[in-house]
């Protein structure tokens, strides 16, 4: 009984593949809700804007997509950067990646 337990809540909690970023920023999650909203949430630790590439893959219908963004993180910053419809994507955590930041301003 024990051992299914422990199955049961590993099959419960999403994997999320999120390397850790070495410069300022970082991406924390990709989500898709079950509206079908992909979003990246990232943090700032830098005194400046930055502006950063970055993507986040999902599922749709049996197939793993990617999304990526181009968004405008501010100074000191916590929270969603991005938001895209993926219409019918898969609930969940899924993998990304900051491909590139450059400071802004």
């Amino acid at each position: 009984m024990k051992a299914r337990l422990i199955a049961l809540i590993a099959l419960a909690v999403p994997l999320v593949g999120i390397p850790k970023s070495s410069g300022p920023v970082r991406l924390l999650s990709c989500v898709v809700s079950r509206a079908g909203l992909l979003e990246a949430e990232v943090e700032n630790t830098s005194d400046a804007t930055q502006i950063c590439n970055l993507r986040c893959d999902y599922t749709l219908e049996e197939t793993t997509s990617s999304h990526w963004f181009e968004v405008s993180i501010p100074a000191r910053f916590s929270g969603i950067a991005g938001q895209f419809d993926t219409s019918r994507g898969r609930p969940g955590s899924y993998p990304g990646h900051i491909d590139s930041c450059r400071a802004y301003g």
